[in-house]
């Protein structure tokens, strides 16, 4: 397949405006749109998009929710306009449905801007491979198990991207206002992502004028604005106290190049080893942009080692700049599809097959992928130019390693889908296979194969009898919430869902909540979870509450771990001790939760409870129980002086 409009891409072809070619491309655009939503399905209010969600009601109830310890000392929402763009849409439109709609649309904007970007700097016969191994391969970048381009969930993030990549493509075609206003309205949404684009379009525009050096004397009046500007200017020459910086590399210690782990290093290294490959083997402008895109991540890293790492200062460890890489991975995976496009093209599918073995084992977090990258790398000068059975033979080898590794993927896989019950709502086996790389782009070659060996009339039935059908189930299978996420995004989990209403003062702590439920079911401040964290770096007094709050619900969530881990049977009549209970609960100088959503009964005074019913099987799949902390206190010191007696 050839989404190309403006060549031939078939024998005969005489113009994009022949059937033919209209075939082309909407069979081209159905097949990207269905690895779109069978690869990238939507989870729901998760991650960062539930940090956006509270973003936007906090601007609708600042009344509930500003004693919220994500909010209560200020937080990251004023550098990005989309909570407040939300907060408006809220009037009108349900959150579910519009973190929905606003996740697909950041999806599509995303795929739209990759494909103008990459069919300006690739060739006509490579574009489509690229664009398809930035929609296949896997997105993950940084600290790989946090961070990915185009997120199946709402944030600012895809938005951004979007404008980035749209305004790396006009800069390509040499229109430098629409790429600033591309910039602009990217660094309005979210400013990491807008500088990490500019650590890449800067290094470019430098190759093509070296006059562009000139933009370093910008460093200068930014240097005067850290010295004596406003927040958060005035960040940029000051540094960590001990305390704000324990906290701050405990709970966001991807923000530092010596906190990551082998693995991150792993994907790290094999995105600038392919990047080096394919600045020296593929065509310009996109041989460019792969050096550009190495300079930049030398620049950001370099930058981040530095200033975050070195000198711990506050703002450049805050501006994140080792977020560089996404772009870096971005063209990285395009580069691994193009690579592979031309060696297949070029009758050398066992380099090809090299190529995807070192990707399986990079993103394995093996370093054995080293071998096979630099095999790739010297696979002419050390096995010739002509074909050779020592070529076929390292193509079979690989193409069996390869098969090897995804058997063992997709028998760890099968375990936790027999868990589930071989259920795909509560786990999506289908994409966890999918989402393999052999797989997920071993399944478009196959077909774009298949199409180039039809003739016109069959490539019409396929596309409207194989590639439309499948099309529509990805539609149908895109919306991969599990059933609590429906229930408590539907708005079936109100403010009285135990019973009693819940004051609009009261701060309540959900142990172990993976949802929002908190802020949208009940409608109310959240007293402590992980995600409230994310802006530790951002503001000194959140870190140095959250750390107090912390310390207060610690025991709880040990014990709460300790008795998730237990067999069914003794989980069910687990409870957390009277020592967890009162730590969390008693009064002190600082600020106690006001309830508590537990799983277990305890032997304190419950207020309630709520059974979740699973809709597939009609039973109470699991129970939370609603304790006030006075009442807990009451019956804790009634205990005591009972047990004194």
């Amino acid at each position: 397949m050839n989404a190309s409009n403006a060549r031939p891409t078939a024998p005969g072809m005489k113009s994009s405006t022949h059937p033919t070619g209209r075939c082309n491309g909407l069979a081209s655009t159905l097949l990207a749109l269905l690895v779109l939503l069978s690869l990238h399905r939507y989870i729901g209010i998760n991650h960062d998009a539930a940090l956006y969600l509270g973003e936007a009601l906090m601007e609708r109830s600042p009344g509930i929710f500003q004693h919220d310890l994500f909010f209560s000392h200020g937080s990251q929402g004023s550098y990005t306009l989309l909570p407040w763009l939300l907060s408006q849409i809220f009037q009108w439109v349900s959150p579910a449905n519009v973190f929905l709609v606003g996740t697909l649309t950041g999806l599509l904007a995303f795929t739209a801007a990759t494909w103008f970007f990459l069919r300006t700097i690739l060739p006509a016969h490579q574009r489509y491979w690229a664009f398809l191994g930035v929609l296949c391969l896997p997105t993950a970048y940084g600290v790989v198990h946090i961070f990915g381009y185009a997120e199946p969930f709402l944030t600012s993030r895809p938005l951004a991207e979007a404008f980035c990549l749209t305004g790396l493509g006009l800069l390509t075609r040499r229109h430098l206002l629409p790429a600033a206003l591309c910039a602009l309205i990217a660094g309005v949404l979210h400013p990491l992502q807008a500088v990490a684009a500019c650590l890449v379009a800067w290094p470019w525009l430098v190759l093509q004028d070296r006059r562009w050096l000139h933009a370093l004397w910008l460093c200068l009046p930014l240097a005067l604005l850290g010295w004596f500007g406003p927040p958060p200017l005035n960040g940029l020459f000051r540094v960590f106290d001990p305390a704000w910086l324990k906290i701050v590399q405990d709970v966001t210690g991807q923000l530092f190049l010596m906190s990551w782990k082998s693995a991150d290093y792993c994907v790290l290294a094999f995105d600038v080893l392919i990047l080096i490959q394919a600045w020296r083997t593929l065509p310009k402008p996109f041989s460019q942009w792969c050096l550009a895109a190495l300079i930049g991540l030398a620049m950001g890293l370099g930058g981040t080692l530095v200033f975050a790492d070195g000198l711990h200062l506050v703002l450049p460890t805050a501006l994140q700049l080792w977020r560089v890489h996404w772009m870096a991975h971005l063209l990285a995976m395009a580069s691994v599809a193009a690579l592979m496009c031309r060696d297949f093209h070029a009758k050398e599918p066992g380099r090809a097959l090299c190529l995807g073995l070192a990707l399986l084992l990079a993103q394995g977090a093996s370093w054995i992928w080293l071998p096979f990258a630099l095999l790739y790398s010297f696979w002419t000068r050390a096995l010739g130019i002509e074909p050779s059975p020592i070529k076929h033979l390292l193509g079979t080898l690989c193409l069996l390693g390869s098969l090897v590794l995804f058997a063992l993927y997709a028998a760890n896989e099968w375990l936790p889908f027999r868990m589930a019950h071989y259920r795909l709502d509560l786990y999506a086996f289908d994409r966890r296979i999918l989402i393999f790389p052999l797989v997920s782009l071993g399944l478009p070659f196959m077909a774009t194969w298949l199409w180039r060996r039809s003739g016109a009339s069959l490539r019409w039935c396929l596309m409207l009898g194989v590639l439309t059908p499948l099309l529509l189930l990805g539609a149908c299978r895109w919306d991969a919430r599990p059933p609590i996420a429906h229930l408590v995004e539907g708005g079936q989990v109100g403010p009285s869902v135990f019973g009693p209403t819940l004051p609009e003062h009261a701060q309540v702590f959900w142990m172990n909540d993976q949802f929002p439920t908190v802020w949208l079911g009940l409608g109310r401040a959240e007293y402590f979870s992980v995600r409230q964290l994310a802006g530790v770096v951002f503001n000194r007094g959140t870190a140095i509450e959250a750390n107090q709050r912390l310390d207060r619900v610690t025991l709880a969530i040990r014990e709460d771990l300790y008795c998730q881990q237990l067999p069914q049977a003794r989980r069910e009549r687990c409870q957390l001790d009277d020592e967890a209970m009162r730590n969390a609960c008693q009064p002190g100088p600082t600020r106690r939760p006001d309830y508590m959503v537990l799983r277990y009964h305890q032997p304190q005074r419950s207020l309630g409870r709520w059974d979740f019913i699973d809709p597939a099987t009609g039973q109470a799949a699991v129970t939370y129980w609603l304790y006030s902390c006075e009442q807990v206190m009451r019956d804790l010191n009634a205990n005591a002086r009972t047990d004194a007696k």
